[in-house]
């Protein structure tokens, strides 16, 4: 019995598909002699009507996107290595203590009481136990006159690019957005986080924001989708970096991405570090969280280096 194959609409394309089945249908056409009698009269039309409806702007949901999508924009990919000399130094970020935070011994408990309370089996489990770090951070870096807030499934409108291949556009939810801003605008922007961030200008004082997204196994292969949330965002809000996590509240992979004034763009990850079952990793992570937070739009590292 010959396998199923699974018929896929124009729509399911990605944008790496579309450029590469425009570049087939462009190498036959030109093998085409157009002026064969045998040929069907209407193909000539018919193959330019595929080309303009591949050619027309592409929106992909950032569900949709993989290594070729990458590619296909120029986004090139490169290692982020952890400094070992700075180690200690990032552990002791992740393990202080601020007045009014959430212990590190109430958070080993609440990791412990997900772990042994809670069905990681999905994404909607995995969330309860990245929300327990989240909250850590949260909680030491809020003192003062700024303030960081966590926004669950934030939407992202269509953002288009322009590349050589056409243009293409993207649109999706990141499903956590970590802002850093002025402590006044808490209730503002928490009570309508879409506007506020869409009007960036009526925010007086520094505002930045980190992009996470949460992957139940597998995180390394949610990174080109977190990677294109991360080039719209900086789009839509006139940045050239941001700095974003792909996590499944076990495995946590950081990266950074620099869009460039000739339209490419770079994605520089870490390795995947984990908690480890006695949370001998969780000091580290929690460090790095910190660090992230505290740059999100700056693609210069304390505590990694590129080569």
């Amino acid at each position: 019995m010959p396998p199923i194959v699974k018929r896929r609409k124009l729509s399911d394309l990605t944008v790496g598909d579309t450029t590469e089945l425009l570049y087939k249908l462009e190498e036959f056409r030109s093998n085409l002699d157009e002026g064969d009698e045998d040929l069907p009269a209407s193909l000539i039309d018919t193959l330019q009507e595929l080309h303009d409806k591949l050619e027309d702007v592409k929106h992909t949901s950032f569900s949709k996107v993989d290594p070729m999508t990458l590619l296909s924009l120029k986004i090139s990919s490169g290692p982020l290595f952890l400094i070992s000399d700075k180690r200690r130094e990032v552990e002791n970020l992740g393990l202080a203590e601020t007045p009014g935070c959430l212990p590190i011994d109430t958070t080993r408990f609440l990791i412990s009481l997900v772990r042994g309370h809670v069905a990681t089996v999905t994404e909607a489990g995995c969330r309860i136990l990245i929300n327990m770090l989240l909250l850590r951070v949260v909680s030491v870096m809020c003192p003062g006159d700024t303030t960081v807030n966590i926004i669950p499934e934030f939407p992202l409108p269509r953002t288009t690019f322009n590349r050589d291949s056409g243009k293409c556009s993207f649109i999706g939810v990141v499903d956590f957005l970590v802002t850093k801003l002025p402590a006044r605008y808490t209730e503002y922007l928490l009570g309508d986080p879409t506007t506020a961030l869409a009007n960036p200008g009526y925010i007086e004082g520094p505002m930045t924001s980190n992009i996470f997204e949460a992957k139940r196994d597998n995180v390394r292969a949610t990174l080109p989708r977190a990677a294109i949330a991360a080039a719209s965002y900086c789009q839509l809000q006139g940045l050239s970096a941001v700095r974003g996590v792909v996590t499944s509240g076990e495995q946590w992979v950081f990266f950074v991405y620099e869009g460039h004034t000739d339209s490419t763009g770079l994605v520089r990850s870490s390795p995947e570090y984990t908690l480890g079952r006695n949370l001998e990793g969780l000091a580290l992570v929690l460090g790095l969280l910190r660090d992230s937070i505290d740059n999100a739009n700056n693609s210069d590292y304390t505590f990694f280096t590129t080569t």
